[in-house]
C-alpha cells in the first residue's frame, strides 16, 4: 500500500449508499470486493520462465507492461495477503477511536431510516427464504460465478 500514487494507505470515497432492502446493489458491491488482484486474462507467458503483464494504463515512468517470473507473480500476489490476526484497518485523524473529535464528525453521518414494521408472518416468510441454504449456494455462485 505503500506504494500507491497517493502517498500510501488507502482512499475512501463514500459516495455510494447501498439501502438496507437493496439486494441488488449488495450484490453489485460483493462481486466488486470480490474481484481477484489483478486481470488474469491479460497475463501472458513468454517461455517457462517469464510472463508478462500488460498494464491498463503507463505507469508514471513510462512502461506499459510488466516482465516477471512465476515466482515473482506469486511474491507480489503474496504480498497482498494481510498478515494473519491483525486488524486490516487502522483509522487515523478524527476517525481514530480515542480522537476528541470523533464525536462531532460522526454526528453529522445521516441516521438510518427505521424499516417499516411488517407482520410477523410475512417477517418470518422473507427471513426463512433469505437463509435457506439453496438460496445462499445460489447467491455464493453468483458473486463467485461458479459454473
Amino acid at each position: 500500500m505503500e506504494q500507491w500514487d497517493h502517498g500510501g494507505g488507502f482512499s475512501l470515497e463514500a459516495s455510494i449508499r447501498i439501502g438496507a432492502h437493496n439486494r441488488s446493489g449488495l450484490e453489485r458491491l460483493l462481486r466488486y470486493c470480490a474481484r481477484p488482484p489483478f486481470a488474469a486474462d491479460r497475463l501472458e507467458e513468454i517461455d517457462a520462465q517469464r510472463l508478462i503483464y500488460p498494464l491498463p494504463k503507463p505507469s508514471m515512468d513510462g512502461k506499459t507492461q510488466i516482465i516477471l517470473s512465476p515466482l515473482e507473480l506469486i511474491d507480489r500476489i503474496a504480498a497482498l495477503v494481510p498478515p494473519p490476526r491483525q486488524h486490516r484497518h487502522r483509522y487515523y485523524g478524527v476517525l481514530a477511536p480515542n480522537s476528541p473529535l470523533r464525536p462531532a464528525v460522526t454526528a453529522l453521518a445521516p441516521h438510518p431510516e427505521a424499516p417499516e414494521p411488517e407482520t410477523p408472518a410475512a417477517e418470518a416468510a422473507a427471513h426463512d427464504s433469505r437463509r435457506h441454504p439453496l438460496h445462499v449456494a445460489l447467491r455464493q455462485r453468483n458473486v463467485l460465478t461458479l459454473t
